[in-house]
């Protein structure tokens, strides 16, 4: 960005902060004490992000595959507006100062909800893997087999799906992955024994990094899960 469009973006912000301290400062001289005692408009009436920033639902279907990832259409809705929810937790990190232990925490919300949309794909086809191989004689000997056991869990179905060669991670890559999945399963207010605000890990780079490892699992899995989604995964005898 040159220094004048960067000068005029920054004083817009000035503009907007003002705006909308001034909606506030009306508020409560009318007498109310948001957000306790709060007043509202209807929706259209209300601030809006501004159109495009939040990318529509087909757009999502179209850039993570969905279409060929996941059977059900249902499933498919749920993943897109999961996709929809991080451009809006986007938006507020990069548009807002958001100060003291706010901070965190949108980031804490923002990392648990692309986490769950990684587990949601890898699952989804460790099963559509699996519903062609139930049609094998020799299912239950099997190496390949993706079990019922690893199919419910996220990180039973990384490493299988990583021995198998569909998810074509390195080492290092497949571990963080892992961590990922623990450090999001580990999320519980009152059993963390830290504070989380001091604690200062859920931050940018926490959630740049589910952002990247969203992208090459989903990538990983269209190319090499789809296309074993209607033959056998290898019967290899022991």
């Amino acid at each position: 960005m040159d220094a004048e469009k960067k000068t005029q973006y920054l004083e817009n912000n000035k503009s907007i902060s003002l705006l909308l301290a001034e909606n506030e400062n009306i508020l409560r001289n009318a007498g109310y004490d948001p957000p306790c005692l709060n007043f509202s408009v209807n929706g259209g009436e209300r601030i809006n992000i501004p159109s495009g920033y939040i990318r529509k639902a087909d757009d999502f279907r179209k850039k993570y595959h969905l279409s060929e990832l996941v059977e059900s259409n249902s499933t498919r809705k749920n993943i897109c507006y999961a996709l929809q929810l991080s451009d809006f937790y986007n938006f507020l990190i990069s548009r807002f100062n958001i100060w003291g232990s706010i901070e965190p925490m949108l980031y804490k919300q923002a990392f648990i909800n692309i986490v769950s949309i990684i587990e949601a794909l890898i699952l989804e086809s460790s099963t559509r893997i699996n519903e062609f191989c139930k049609q094998c004689k020799d299912i239950q000997e099997c190496e390949n087999n993706i079990s019922k056991k690893d199919r419910k869990n996220m990180k039973g179905a990384v490493e299988k799906l990583f021995e198998l060669g569909i998810l074509d991670l390195n080492e290092v890559e497949k571990n963080q992955l892992i961590n990922l999945y623990d450090h999001r399963n580990k999320i519980h207010i009152r059993l963390s024994e830290q504070n989380e605000f001091l604690d200062q890990k859920y931050n940018m780079e926490l959630y740049n990094e589910a952002i990247k490892m969203l992208q090459k699992v989903d990538d990983c899995l269209w190319k090499n899960a789809v296309p074993q989604y209607k033959k056998c995964i290898g019967y290899k005898r022991k």
